[in-house]
């Protein structure tokens, strides 16, 4: 595997940001199931700039035009990042708390526990009529 040159980094920037604008604005639609289809691209223009590092430490130490716009562009895909990481976990708590809501709701109107596997009733689950006075 070949190192891959600045003009190759910059463009995966590009291409990742570019991803997670496309994500975010999913996310903001409520189309989830077009942010599971980019996992696999997100991940693998991840894996690149994670293995360009020298590249971009390189580019980055040449004080020049170049490493002040590469350092811009990191600065915006960095913001990015975390935005979409912020939208991400408030929507994994969302759906972790309609989960726990849903449970508690089948738990409160389901029979669970009244009927045992032969199909009877349960002997300590079930309530006894309460006496009448009939004294009156």
């Amino acid at each position: 595997m070949s190192e891959q040159t600045i003009i190759e980094v910059r463009a995966d920037i590009a291409a990742l940001t570019d991803l997670l604008e496309a994500e975010i604005a999913d996310i903001k639609a409520g189309e989830i199931s077009a942010v599971a289809e980019r996992v696999e691209a997100k991940t693998a223009l991840v894996a690149r700039l994670d293995g360009a590092g020298p590249v971009i430490e390189a580019a980055l130490g040449a004080e020049d035009d170049a490493s002040a716009t590469l350092r811009e562009d990191l600065a915006a895909l960095a913001a990015l990042i975390s935005h979409d990481a912020a939208m991400l976990g408030r929507m994994r708590e969302t759906t972790a708390g309609v989960a726990r809501d849903l449970e508690r709701l089948r738990a409160r109107h389901g029979l669970g526990g009244l009927y045992g596997a032969d199909g009877n009733r349960s002997a300590g689950d079930t309530l006894s009529r309460a006496p009448m006075d009939k004294s009156v």
